[in-house]
């Protein structure tokens, strides 16, 4: 039987319903725990909003150094928008309490708009 995790969506154009997003936070994602202890970092976890999916928000990471500085997102209500997502991979999947379906999405890189086009 087929599940809604066995699909991947590896176009953020159609997902997003157009080329950019909108990025309004940023944070580190750790490659493993120990005893409670987050270890070495891994990526960044960008929160990314669809101005064409009537801001539908999605959570993507992205290994290695921070593409955007987190220090920026201390500033209420700042917004960088995004173009050129690459390498992008996203799967449904199980919550924890397995009633609903959350999205997991991933990406290689992606590039800082000179200006927004939402």
């Amino acid at each position: 039987m087929l599940k809604p995790s066995d699909f991947i969506i590896t176009n953020f154009s159609e997902l997003a319903q157009g080329q950019t997003g909108l990025c309004v936070g940023v944070r580190p994602y750790y490659k493993d725990y120990k005893d409670g202890i987050a270890g070495e970092i891994g990526g960044h976890s960008y929160d990314i909003v669809l101005p064409f999916r009537k801001y539908e928000h999605i959570s993507m990471k992205v290994p290695g150094s921070a593409l955007i500085n987190p220090e920026l997102f201390s500033t209420p209500n700042a917004v960088v928008p995004i173009e050129q997502i690459q390498g992008f991979s996203a799967r449904w999947y199980k919550t924890a309490n397995m009633t609903d379906y959350s999205l997991s999405c991933k990406a290689s890189g992606f590039t800082i708009s000179k200006e927004a086009k939402a």
